[in-house]
């Protein structure tokens, strides 16, 4: 009876460890799955960043921010900000396809998207440009500045990309940090409003069939936060699209803590440009190490696969107080530029099915 008595137990004792038992291998599994894809999936940043330098006595003289890039033709088109004289412009560097290598461009002299006249949506500064090419035009969505809005979405179209008319009447949405994807005959576009009762940001999407007159998607983001205590709690911005093999990506930069400067990004994925899911695994980037030019913050990490490689150029904030401060030493030391990483994987962190 003693004997049947310390079995049963010895039993008992083993049923009640199973929870714990199958915890413990559900936390191995997925530390194990975090290391693999860390490993699997290796950034490696360009040893000459950045590619776009802040250049004295040019259009880009105390920052470059803002990446955006569009294949036209035989031609790489990067659409990107400087700033001079305390204005945001949006300027170009272009490559031939058939010489791409992601840090040999040719920019062009003068911005093609100045400020606009006073009184105007856009008369402080034009920035976060974001192209698409519809039926040969570039329609090219950007953020505004002005005493009228902090930031409106406006745009101008191009029959070339290099030379831009602004719609008369601008701004076609209210928000800031534009993405754009044209597909089936509608105008995607992704933009940021701010989260109720807090300064951070989340992604949401308004729609078009001519590129000029949007409606919101929903009333709710496409792209929200995260939860309590995960890396991107607090602000979800700068969204990027790309698309491989019917898979949409869409990069985009959070915090858990900051309004407006990230040190992560971070993937979501869809099949229809409507319902995005979050990359179990994320952040899949992040700000560069103390000391470097991107030590601050990361915006814009705009991905483009050229061959058997994924591209990707994104603003980096650095010097100065920049690693412990917001904005530190804002151009006193600390500024934006432009820098490229490259991917070399199978596919892009989620199989395309």
């Amino acid at each position: 009876m003693v004997l049947i008595l310390m079995l049963m137990q010895i039993v008992l004792m083993h049923i009640v460890a199973l929870p714990d038992s199958a915890q413990n291998a559900a936390l191995v599994q997925e530390v194990t799955e975090q290391d693999t894809a860390q490993s699997r999936f290796r950034w490696e940043r360009f040893t000459h960043n950045p590619v776009f330098p802040a250049v004295p006595g040019t259009w880009m003289e105390s920052q470059t921010a803002n990446p955006d890039m569009l294949l036209i033709g035989d031609t790489c088109f990067m659409y990107f900000r400087g700033q001079q004289g305390g204005h945001d412009r949006i300027g170009v560097a272009t490559i031939p396809r058939e010489r791409f290598d992601g840090f040999t461009w040719s920019i062009r002299p003068q911005p093609v998207i100045d400020i606009g006249e006073p009184g105007s949506w856009d008369e402080t500064h034009v920035l976060d440009p974001a192209s698409v090419l519809v039926n040969g035009k570039v329609f090219l969505y950007y953020s505004s500045v002005s005493r009228k809005s902090d930031r409106a979405i406006c745009l101008a179209v191009s029959e070339d990309g290099i030379h831009f008319k602004k719609y008369e009447a601008n701004p076609v949405v209210v928000g800031g940090g534009p993405e754009v994807v044209y597909r089936d005959g509608v105008f995607y576009l992704y933009y940021w409003k701010r989260v109720p009762g807090s300064k951070g940001f989340q992604i949401h999407l308004a729609t078009s069939q001519n590129g000029f007159q949007f409606s919101e998607y929903e009333v709710g983001p496409v792209v929200p936060v995260g939860p309590e205590g995960s890396w991107d709690s607090h602000t979800v911005e700068t969204p990027r699209i790309f698309n491989e093999k019917g898979m949409y990506y869409l990069t985009y930069c959070g915090s858990n803590r900051h309004n407006d400067y990230p040190a992560d990004a971070g993937l979501a994925t869809s099949k229809d440009l409507v319902h995005w899911t979050k990359y179990p695994h994320n952040p899949i980037f992040s700000r560069g190490v103390e000391h470097e030019w991107d030590e601050g913050a990361i915006w814009f990490t705009t991905v483009e696969k050229i061959d058997d490689r994924y591209f990707m150029w994104y603003e980096g904030y650095g010097g100065g107080t920049a690693r412990t401060e917001p904005y530190g030493s804002y151009l006193k030391g600390g500024k934006s530029q432009v820098g490229m990483a490259v991917l070399k994987a199978p596919f892009f962190y989620v199989r395309p099915e």
